[in-house]
C-alpha cells in the first residue's frame, strides 16, 4: 500500500508541473503487473510520473529519508516496506527510474521461503 501510496502522490506532483492540457491528454496511470514462475513471484508497480534521480534513488529506502514536504511524510514507509519484503518474506524489493518518464518498483517473492522460527 505505501509504494502505491507514493505513486499516487507522485502523480499528484507530476500535475502540478503539467498544464491541464498535458494532463488531459496524458493521463496519470499506475500499472500493477504480476507473473508467477516456478521460484517467484514477481509484482511490478509503474507509474508514469516524473520520475526519481539517481541522487534520491540511492537513499530511497534509508530510514527516515524523504522527499515530501514537512508533515507529509515520515520518511519511513519505503523502508519499512523493504524490511517487511526482504527479511519478514525473504524477497527483494528495488526501484527503477528514468526522470520524465516515471518510475517502476517490482518487489520479488519467493514461493517457498526458508523460514527460521
Amino acid at each position: 500500500m505505501n509504494i502505491l501510496s507514493n505513486a499516487i502522490d507522485a502523480l499528484e506532483d507530476a500535475n502540478q508541473q503539467h498544464l491541464p492540457t498535458e494532463v488531459t491528454s496524458h493521463p496519470n496511470t499506475i500499472w500493477i503487473q504480476t507473473s508467477l514462475s516456478v521460484m517467484e513471484i514477481v509484482i511490478s508497480i509503474t507509474d508514469n510520473g516524473l520520475g526519481i534521480t539517481d541522487t534520491v534513488l540511492k537513499r530511497l529506502f534509508d530510514p527516515f529519508f524523504t522527499t515530501k514536504d514537512v508533515g507529509k511524510g515520515s520518511g519511513l514507509g519505503l523502508t519499512i516496506s523493504y524490511q517487511i519484503v526482504t527479511e519478514l518474506h525473504q524477497g527483494k524489493l528495488h526501484c527503477n527510474s528514468t526522470l520524465g518518464k516515471g518510475t517502476e518498483f517490482v518487489v520479488t517473492l519467493p514461493i517457498k521461503a526458508n523460514f527460521i522460527i
